[in-house]
């Protein structure tokens, strides 16, 4: 008997291996460069920072998305994760 669902997550998961890669880029808010290691992600620059949903809210909002724009570089995904804590507050202030 086949496994249709164990053999979909095995193509999908070949799919994902195939895309995640190490690759060269740079920060399409900066323009730094730096390594992504998407292939590892335990050993690239962004590992450990946390970013919520309200922060990957913010980033979209400013015009920043893995699939649209690229990866950020550690400093930026940091910075704008305070600019969206600061956003928040000003906006539960007011």
């Amino acid at each position: 008997m086949v496994d249709s669902k164990k053999d979909t997550d095995k193509n999908t998961q070949a799919a994902l291996g195939a895309e995640l890669k190490v690759s060269a880029t740079t920060c399409p808010r900066c323009l730094a460069n730096f390594i992504c290691n998407a292939a590892n992600i335990q050993q690239c620059q962004c590992w450990g920072v946390g970013l919520g949903a309200d922060d990957f809210a913010y980033l979209k909002q400013q015009g920043f998305s893995a699939e649209q724009s690229g990866c950020l570089c550690r400093n930026c995904l940091i910075e704008m994760q305070r600019e969206a804590v600061d956003a928040a507050n000003n906006s539960s202030s007011t």
